[in-house]
């Protein structure tokens, strides 16, 4: 065995007797001079001592000169045996890759390492399972089961019977290995080869620092069969040879080392990963210190990749993690580099302080006064019951006379002067009556008071202090205790003769105080020469009473062991209807006060019907009181027809105690969850900063049946305060720091109220000032500032030096703007011209875009990088597709294209000097490769909103007519606007010129994007993907950002995005399985998986994008650090969302047919009003040449056509009894205007639903009127429309006799079954002769020819 090295072996069994002091540097050898043992000692000893003084100058002890790094492997599988079962072999190596099977189970594991038992812990398997198909997946790993026998075939093991979270049969540990390396040590260059140790046996959450602690010793031949001389075929066990110095470095942990042995630092270990481990770059000694001390006076501290910080929730309630990103600083001229992140587990600002006699102001105002100057005026009768505060009826009239108008209630009086003040509350005034009107309030006549009026209104007082919330001097309370305040009471009782009555105080701790400010009210007035006495005892009398007669007494109550009233957390259920409060609002009632959280609204009966969105909760939380919760229906939400189930959680009231405060809610809610309240003036507060004297109403609304909830609190006087011995969370401030070892750590303050931020260590570079507010209540309830140590490189003074340039140049701008702006341009006569304005733009962003009107006229680009304005453009995604044959010197590899390449050996090494395991330490993690193909997805869709149609006008297509000049078809001055079919121009030579139909042709006219947003959420699609080094033969689940999507996932063969053409777009929107039916996702013998998911994206599951996880469990719970094997990939997707806008422009085609009369036949029609046709040719199809087709004239309107007997007719106005146009106006008497009647009744009136309105007037028009009526309606109403054209008041009018004789019509029409009205009754009466009588005139008129 080799000899442990000691200091003295060197000079006793060596004699190597070398010392600096001699100052030899060579030995010298003669001739003839034997050579002695120790002088080649010696020899090797000045020349290592030239080595370690450079080593010692250049390297720290322990410094990495060839780093070989560290791995760790926390999912190191164990089983646990029970060798009195089922021995061990003698040989454990045997056991050693060989593999076992479950007897129970079914699983199969390979055996990595055989750890024999030491102490408590028993023998112990480490193993790599390799087939777990045979087991349950769940939400745990599957894994041995406990107390089974395993067999590999010839020997059998049992696995520990006992399996609890203390004491695990199977589970994983963690095993580091230490790869090989050159480290500086003890002024040697020492090599190392890998080594592997297991640094927790039975957890995965070690925190430890590992390393190599250094053995010197001295190995003989003895010791080594090598050292003897070995020029024979064997070694020569008579010739041997000369001792060696050995150094040897062997992986041990920290406390395993002792302080008087060398401990060399390779890595520390926290929660079972690599915190920090060393490197080359900080291995060097004297000269990082030179060029540190260099960098620091040339550049001081500075960031190189700033850190960013944030804080999360931890596991537990009562700490915080404080997440630092990688980075790179240099500390006192050092580089500290974090490659990784860094978590600090960070306690919450929990430290209390207590404040002794801890004092709060209870000021409240919102009253009335009343006059008390004389008793007996009637002013007031009575005094009103505080104690239940009843609701009281406000009047309009005096001494309890006139309307209630609304009803308020009152929860304290006070004197002032020879006033009272009536403090009000729950005051609720009837629609559109005003308190101002009040005159007198009370619940009788014989129980009123009369308020103060002001110019003969009423007014509240202060009434911006209508609240019984008191806040506390400093925020965030823990607990109140010995409290103290004074509180008004309500006391009964009748004097004797003598006018004297005794009242007394049972409660233990009450006095009576304040006596000179106590009410005494009779049944007519409030009394105001009684005498108290009793100030400080527990009875109190009162003398100068009237005699005999019944008074209540407003007293004040000194409480010296107030104590808080309790809250409990209490579950309901409930069936309940739809309600309303009268003023339209609608609400579910809860019929409890104080509503802590709802978890269900259900439609009765059917629990899979939930109403949630349709609510929002009113938790009954007043200023004044707790009234009763409700569900309040959102604007725009229908209400649910029959029963709604609910379910929600409240508090119930304690019957003891004076108020609430903090301590109501302990045991009940978590601090943070203690509720908020937004006073009506929308201020929110947390009610834990809060004395609440706020009473509680009872089921019914009031506040007098404890019973059924009501708490009825006794308010303390007016401008008192209440003392109490507070105790208050303090907060703490800290300075995250790092340090020049790259070490990042935080440093406590002192907690206060406000903490002193503490200094920050010498040789540490500060990172952030961090303060934890008092008792954190999340992790967002610290704030952080950044700390800036900015650094500047030469690009970075460029920079400056660019900008300053520009800054020059905007300098020089704006002088040029103010000279402009004072410069001065006269005219000819000397006058100071008006200047038309200007505008400096540098194109950063929009500030001086005109975006506020229509957007799409907005046609242009900023490039804010160059600062240029550039033409719009369109942006879009577009899908490619490589098409192989169609490319050249190209190739495709996965879904990426590259130029054309060969590929060729770089080294080539194919001799070998000796053989070595890959994996010698049988290190086994089952951290898979995930690959995802799409990976990515940018997409864009496109909501189009109504088409814009602008309107093209009117176009005649005369291919048909006779064209011989434009004056055949000029339409005698009639707008082509207001042609319609069957207008014609004056007869020219026999020839008449016809509109015989119209078309509307849309011609398109651009697609234009009006605005582009980003998508929340990713679009449903198909994603491919493939895992290696899983488990293998095990059954794994998908994750999509934390949620289990296994219904969206099936196993299939892995595809390439780019090896099809199919893209599903957004066709899977709203699935709730994968199309092609959901699959079981098992690895192969390998640990690989291939198949697809779909991006879900439906009513109940959708994901937000941006940058998410896929991965892969064992387990069926999103918990990593409980799976065996786990492999990770990143989706990214973005979406927008183009909105468009089509513009088409409309234009009505009128197509003109010319007709030559005298070609064809002559003809004459007449009429007798009857539709009867008189002799005479007829025109048809079969009698007329030329193309086109039209129907019959009758005559009576100088050969025009009517809508009462044109069969084709299409014209809407025509349908409903009104000429088309003015030329037969202009021969039925009218005159020329151009606008058609029933068009400007249409333009000028905007009657709702024309249509509808007209068809009724056309149906009873053929129903019950004649075409002599139609005839002189027209003719009579044509000045009237004219009228309507110029006055608003003639429009209005229009308007109301139009929709009042529609009433009518339509009455008429259904027979009474909708409502007549009776001023279109009368008018229809008066003007349906009138119009009749017109219309023979105008027809008799035209047969005469006049």
């Amino acid at each position: 065995m080799a000899t442990t090295l000691s200091k003295s072996v060197f000079t006793d069994t060596f004699k190597d007797d070398f010392a600096d002091s001699a100052g030899f540097h060579k030995i010298l050898f003669n001739s003839g001079k034997a050579v002695q043992a120790r002088e080649l000692t010696q020899l090797q000893t000045i020349l290592q001592e030239q080595i370690a003084r450079f080593g010692d100058n250049i390297f720290k002890e322990g410094a990495v000169v060839k780093p070989g790094g560290a791995t760790i492997n926390q999912k190191y599988e164990f089983i646990k045996l029970n060798t009195t079962t089922n021995t061990l072999p003698t040989d454990t190596s045997v056991l050693v890759g060989t593999s076992f099977t479950g007897q129970t189970s079914g699983v199969i594991v390979k055996v990595l390492q055989v750890v024999e038992a030491t102490g408590s812990d028993p023998a112990t398997l480490y193993v790599q399972y390799t087939n777990t198909s045979a087991g349950s997946s769940g939400t745990s790993t599957i894994r041995m089961t406990a107390g089974e026998d395993i067999n590999n075939g010839s020997i059998t093991l049992t696995v520990q019977t006992t399996n609890t979270s203390a004491n695990p049969a199977t589970g994983v540990g963690v095993l580091i290995t230490l790869l090989s390396g050159i480290y500086y040590a003890r002024g040697h260059f020492v090599f190392t080869e890998d080594q592997s140790k297991i640094i927790s046996k039975y957890t995965d959450d070690v925190d430890t620092n590992v390393g190599f602690k250094a053995v010197e010793s001295i190995v003989t031949s003895i010791d080594d069969n090598s050292l003897f001389d070995n020029q024979g075929a064997s070694p020569n066990l008579t010739a041997p040879g000369a001792d060696r110095y050995k150094i040897q470095l062997s992986i041990v942990e920290e406390n395993e080392v002792d302080s008087d042995e060398n401990f060399i630092h390779i890595a520390t270990i926290k929660e079972g990963v690599i915190y920090s481990a060393v490197d080359e770059r900080n291995s060097y000694d004297i000269p990082n210190q030179v060029i540190a001390r260099r960098i620091h006076e040339n550049s001081g501290d500075y960031f190189v990749k700033p850190f960013t910080a944030k804080f999360d929730l931890d596991s537990e309630s009562t700490h915080l993690n404080l997440e630092v990103s990688p980075g790179i600083a240099v500390v006192e001229g050092f580089r500290a580099a974090r490659p990784f992140p860094t978590t600090l587990r960070i306690e919450k600002a929990t430290d209390t302080i207590t404040i002794n006699n801890d004092v709060v102001g209870t000021d409240f105002g919102n009253y009335v006064f009343v006059d008390n100057g004389t008793f007996g005026d009637s002013a007031s009768f009575g005094l009103p019951n505080i104690n239940v505060f009843e609701k009281l009826d406000l009047k309009d009239g005096l001494d309890y006379t006139g309307n209630t108008i609304g009803s308020a209630r009152v929860k304290a009086i006070n004197e002032d002067g020879t006033k009272l003040r009536y403090h009000l509350f729950d005051v609720q005034m009837n629609s559109g009556s005003a308190f101002r009107s009040v005159k007198s309030i009370g619940t009788s006549t014989s129980s009123y008071f009369r308020p103060i009026l002001e110019n003969s209104k009423a007014v509240i007082k202060e009434a911006n202090l209508n609240s019984s919330l008191f806040p506390l001097p400093r925020q965030r309370p823990q607990a109140l205790t010995d409290i103290s305040f004074a509180a008004q009471r309500r006391f009964t009782a009748t004097s004797n003769g003598s006018g004297q009555a005794s009242i007394s105080l049972s409660a233990t701790g009450e006095t009576f105080t304040n006596t000179d400010d106590w009410i005494v009210g009779t049944d007519s007035d409030v009394y105001l020469s009684a005498s108290i006495t009793g100030a400080g005892s527990t009875s109190a009398t009162l003398t100068g009473l009237p005699a005999s007669q019944a008074v209540e007494i407003l007293g004040y109550v000194n409480k010296s062991q107030a104590t808080i009233k309790t809250k409990t957390l209490t579950q309901k259920a409930i069936t309940v209807s739809i309600d309303s409060d009268g003023n339209g609002q609608k609400f579910l009632p809860l019929n409890k006060a104080d509503i802590f959280d709802v978890q269900d609204i259900l439609k009765g009966g059917d629990s899979n019907v939930s109403f949630a969105n349709r609510f929002e909760l009113d938790d009954g939380q007043r200023d004044n009181h707790y009234a009763l919760g409700r569900l309040l229906l959102k604007s725009g939400q229908s209400a649910p027809a029959g029963s709604v189930f609910i379910n929600y959680r409240h508090f119930d009231h304690g019957v003891s105690g004076d108020f609430f405060a903090v301590n109501s809610y302990t045991g009940q809610v978590t601090y943070d969850q203690i509720p908020r309240y937004t006073f009506s003036n929308g201020d929110n507060v947390r009610l834990y900063n809060f004395l609440d004297f706020r009473s509680v109403m009872d089921s019914a609304g009031e506040f007098s049946n404890s019973g059924k909830g009501a708490r009825a609190i006794e308010l303390p006087q007016p401008t008192t305060l209440v003392q109490a011995d507070v105790t208050y969370f303090q907060g703490k401030a800290a300075k995250l720091v790092i340090d020049r070892d790259g070490v990042i750590r935080i440093i406590f303050g002192a907690s206060g109220f406000t903490p002193p931020m503490p200094d920050k260590p010498d040789n540490t570079l500060g990172l952030y000032d961090i303060e934890l507010r008092a008792n954190t209540l999340n992790d967002s309830d610290v704030f952080m500032k950044k700390i800036e140590h900015k650094r500047f490189t030469m690009k970075d003074i460029g920079f400056l030096e660019r900008r300053l340039d520009k800054l020059e140049e905007f300098a020089t701008l704006s002088a040029l703007e103010v000279d402009t702006k004072h410069f001065q341009v006269l005219d000819s006569s000397g006058n100071d011209r008006t200047k038309s304005g200007f505008v400096v733009d540098n194109f950063t962003d929009h500030t001086f875009s005109d975006l506020t009107g229509n957007v799409a006229e907005y046609r242009a680009a900023l490039d804010p990088i160059h600062n240029l304005i550039r033409p719009t453009f369109t942006e879009d995604n577009v899908r490619l597709i490589y098409d192989s044959a169609s490319s050249t010197n190209t190739i495709r590899k996965g879904d990426n294209v590259y130029i054309a390449f060969d590929e060729a050996p770089y080294i080539n090494q194919n001799l070998a000097s000796k053989a070595i395991r890959i994996n010698p330490f049988n290190v086994v993690i089952y951290e898979g490769v995930a690959t995802l193909s799409p990976a990515s997805d940018e997409w864009r869709d496109v909501a189009k909103v109504s088409d814009r149609t602008i309107t093209g006008g009117t176009r005649l297509s005369t291919t048909q007519a006779y064209n011989w000049n434009n004056w055949s078809w000029n339409w005698g001055g009639i707008p082509t606007e207001q042609l319609v079919v069957g207008n014609q121009t004056q007869n020219i030579s026999g020839t008449v010129n016809k509109v015989v139909s119209e078309e509307t042709v849309i011609e398109f006219i651009e697609d234009r994007v009006i605005q582009t947003a980003l998508l929340p959420f990713m679009r449903s699609r198909k994603v491919f993907f493939k895992a290696e080094g899983l488990r293998p033969s095990t059954r794994v689940f998908p994750f999509f950002d934390g949620t289990d999507i296994s219904n969206f996932t099936r196993s299939e063969t892995f595809q390439f995005y780019g090896d099809g053409d199919s893209d599903f777009g957004n066709t899977l929107k709203g699935a709730t399985a994968h199309p092609d039916t959901s699959s079981t996702l098992t690895t192969d013998a390998n640990g690989s998986i291939s198949g697809s998911f779909i991006v879900p994206n439906n009513d109940t599951l959708k994901f937000r994008v941006g940058t998410r996880e896929f991965k892969i469990l064992d387990i069926s719970a999103n918990k990593e650090i409980d799976a065996a094997c786990i492999a990770k990939a990143s989706y990214s997707a973005t979406g927008y969302l183009d909105t468009t806008e089509s513009t088409y422009k409309s234009t009505r085609v009128l197509n003109v047919q010319g007709v030559r009369i005298r070609d064809n036949a002559k003809y004459q029609t007449s009429s007798d009003g009857e539709h009867n046709h008189g002799p005479g040719t007829t025109i048809s199809n079969s009698t007329h040449v030329g193309g086109g087709t039209f129907s019959n004239n009758h005559s009576g309107l100088g050969g025009h056509e009517t809508a009462a007997n044109h069969a084709g007719a299409t014209n809407t106005s025509n349908a409903y009894g009104m000429y088309s146009n003015d030329a037969q106006a202009s021969n039925s008497g009218g005159g020329s205007d151009s606008k058609i009647v029933c068009t400007e009744m249409y333009r000028q009136t905007q009657l709702e639903d024309w249509t509808k309105a007209m068809k009724v007037w056309y149906i009873y028009q053929k129903k019950y009127l004649t075409p002599v009526h139609e005839i002189g309606y027209h003719w009579l109403f044509k000045p009237f429309v004219e009228g309507m054209k110029k006055s608003n008041s003639i429009t209005k009018l229009g308007a109301y006799l139009a929709m009042e004789r529609t009433k009518h019509l339509k009455h008429v029409l259904t027979k009474g079954k909708t409502k007549d009205s009776i001023v279109g009754n009368i008018f229809c009466k008066i003007i349906h002769p009138i119009v009749y009588l017109a219309g023979n005139i105008v027809k008799n008129s035209n047969k005469r020819g006049t």
